[in-house]
């Protein structure tokens, strides 16, 4: 009879590590493809906090909500294209890296019997990529400031940057 081995345990301390540091870098792939509608949405936040979409009639506002969702889209089908799947090598260096061993040491472990824990490393947040313009802090900087000048805004005036075609209270009291 033939010892299966280390080699055919799915659970075994590399074989997690190896997992785990693959989702952790599919994740850091991914994220760049889900991040231009992150922008979008804090972008018309800060807008309808700023009151910036206001005084637009609803087609116009409703058009540069649907050519930001058609430039977060493009961003987003750019991202995609560029995606591949983590080879082993990558996933391997990777783990070596974030445990501080060698990268053929995790390949013999695969050999041995009693296994250490490894470390899974933190993802990274690999944003740079699809925010070339760093639009992310001219958001954030334009909510700071927003807050610090404006003071804090109801969340029916953020909220009135995503719906131009709703009508709040304080329109309908205006007519």
């Amino acid at each position: 009879m033939v010892s299966k081995g280390p080699l055919s345990r799915p659970f075994s301390n590399l074989n997690r590590a190896l997992f785990w540091t693959r989702a952790v870098m599919v994740w850091e792939r991914i994220l760049p493809a889900i991040f231009p509608f992150v922008l979008l949405a804090l972008l018309v936040a800060v807008a309808g906090q700023w009151g910036l979409l206001q005084p637009l009639p609803p087609l116009v506002h409703a058009g540069v909500l649907g050519g930001g969702l058609l430039i977060a889209i493009l961003a987003c089908v750019r991202a995609v294209m560029r995606f591949r799947q983590p080879t082993f090598t990558e996933v391997n260096t990777r783990l070596a890296v974030d445990n501080g061993v060698k990268p053929e040491r995790l390949l013999a472990m695969r050999h041995e019997l009693t296994q250490p824990r490894l470390k899974i490393g933190k993802a990274k947040a690999g944003i740079a990529v699809s925010d070339p313009f760093a639009l992310r802090f001219v958001a954030l900087m334009a909510a700071i400031m927003g807050l610090l000048i404006l003071g804090p805004v109801p969340a029916s005036r953020v909220a009135q940057g995503f719906c131009p075609f709703a009508k709040t209270a304080t329109q309908m009291a205006q007519k």
